[in-house]
């Protein structure tokens, strides 16, 4: 036999449950269109990378086909010999500006080869472009020279690329990122050098720094004793290349321009590294960029055609070593540094 029992349903709470349902409902409806918005978004930034990766190639390419060759060499500055351009260096940045005009129209380049009284409005899509990194290099027949471009949005490196000559079939390697997708050459995922516990940069393993760093310095007898074994490439691209490769544990680079870090901050964060940079107060901090009060304007342009920086790049434990065994020598240098960074 069965017994009827009446249950007693409180109408408040029935309304709770249904207003309850309600956001749930409205929740899932806002994170559908935050779904569909941020394919969107990876969708357009994949497209950027693959405009970014052929242009990075067929600048290659050309750069490539002239080494070794009879060039067109001055110096950008006073003194001859300092600061070379050649005419390969301007040929790349016109391939690459015109790559960008005909598949990412709206998008703004800033290049080491604009004419430095040049005036644009910056935009919301910018590619930052260094033609040849290296062109003493390539002028004196060393093949340790990059190509670099980098996509930003609204000042953060999204999307980048860097070239550079290679002992293989294909006579050079390609190394790519897209923001949250990695960093690759060809079909092989990359990561910066493995790390230890510690930090301590390892023996036998290749590191950089320029080599003014002693003078500029105090460098701690732990970091003294474990800098690894020092290399300066004179192309920092190619370095940060290195970086973002693992085949060098860290580097410290600069004092550089917007065009020598743009893509290199990215390729190397998207590897597993960390990236730093000395900041006004002598300190290396966090780097990731330049989106801090970004606005698509003629002061904004300025400002990324005048950055200069030192960058500190590698493996996080690694980088947090390095920078925590630096320290400025003197006073006066540290305001001569001072001026270099204008942000």
């Amino acid at each position: 036999m069965h017994s009827n029992r009446r249950i007693n349903v409180d109408p408040a709470k029935i309304h709770c449950y249904i207003r309850e349902l309600d956001r749930s409902l409205l929740r899932l409806a806002k994170s559908s269109t935050s779904i569909k918005s941020l394919t969107f978004i990876d969708s357009e930034l994949k497209r950027v990378e693959q405009c970014i990766v052929r242009a990075a190639r067929e600048s290659g390419n050309l750069v490539a086909s002239r080494f070794g060759g009879i060039l067109e060499i001055s110096s950008k500055g006073s003194k001859t010999g300092k600061d070379l351009v050649t005419d390969v260096d301007r040929a790349s940045q016109n391939l690459i500006a015109n790559i960008m005009s005909e598949t990412c129209p709206g998008h703004v380049l800033l290049g080491e080869e604009d004419p430095p009284d040049k005036k644009q409005e910056a935009s919301d899509w910018m590619w930052i472009v260094d033609p040849i990194d290296g062109t003493t290099n390539y002028v004196n027949s060393s093949n340790i020279y990059a190509i670099s471009i980098a996509a930003l949005y609204k000042g953060e490196t999204v999307a980048a690329a860097i070239w550079i000559p290679w002992p293989n079939d294909d006579g050079f390697e390609l190394m790519h990122a897209r923001k949250g997708h990695g960093t690759w050459i060809g079909d092989s995922k990359l990561h910066v050098h493995p790390e230890n516990e510690t930090g301590v940069p390892a023996t036998g393993i290749l590191s950089s720094f320029p080599r003014w760093m002693p003078k500029a310095f105090n460098i701690n007898k732990q970091l003294m004793e474990n800098q690894g074994e020092i290399r300066n490439g004179g192309s920092a691209c190619y370095e940060q290349f290195m970086v973002a490769k693992g085949s060098m544990q860290y580097a410290i680079t600069g004092v550089a321009s917007t065009w020598d870090f743009a893509a290199g901050i990215l390729l190397i964060n998207e590897a597993g590294g960390k990236v730093m940079r000395l900041n006004s107060d002598g300190l290396f901090e966090n780097f990731n960029g330049w989106a801090e009060n970004y606005k698509p304007d003629p002061q904004t342009y300025e400002r990324l055609r005048k950055w200069r920086g030192l960058i500190l790049s590698g493996p996080p434990r690694t980088v947090d070593f390095v920078a925590a065994n630096l320290s400025l020598k003197q006073p006066r240098l540290f305001t001569r540094i001072k001026m270099l960074f204008n942000n």
